[in-house]
């Protein structure tokens, strides 16, 4: 039986990247006590960081929302390869992004609504999460954007 995130990924055109390797000295994936912890992923393809810069200065929000979408993409890459299916997501509980930006930027919930209608577009009723999101001056690559992803099990 076909994964059904795999299975509405395709519906929507898109397939999973390889997952990116980690910038540091850190896993990109734990599990523990029935909670996967995916660490902070950026809009990374073919190994180079895609949407660069500050919102409100050279990014739009639209291609920061492309941004989060990219990012959360990369966090379920890291998670299919850590479990090998999606199948044992119970819940996505929660997304945190990071919205590297302008001092009077304000529109964070925008941009991070790319990467959270992409979960509901990828895994339906069991991606509904709380999430948090917060303006930062820089982040690694010079990426726009970068998200942490929390699952239950």
């Amino acid at each position: 039986m076909m994964d059904e995130v795999i299975r509405r990924l395709g519906a929507l055109g898109v397939q999973l990247p390889t997952p990116p390797k980690p910038l540091g000295a850190y896993r990109a994936v734990i599990e523990a006590g029935g909670i996967l912890h995916v660490s902070m992923q950026g809009p990374l393809l073919d190994g180079r960081f895609v949407h660069t810069g500050l919102l409100g200065r050279d990014v739009t929000i639209d291609e920061g929302r492309k941004a989060a979408e990219l990012a959360v993409l990369n966090a379920l890459a890291q998670i299919h390869e850590h479990l090998g299916r999606f199948e044992r997501i119970r819940q996505i509980v929660r997304l945190e992004g990071h919205v590297a930006c302008t001092e009077d930027f304000l529109d964070h919930p925008k941009v991070l609504d790319g990467a959270s209608e992409f979960l509901a577009a990828a895994f339906g009723e069991r991606a509904g999460h709380i999430r948090s999101v917060c303006g930062v001056r820089n982040l690694p690559g010079n990426a726009a954007v970068a998200v942490t992803l929390t699952a239950e099990l």
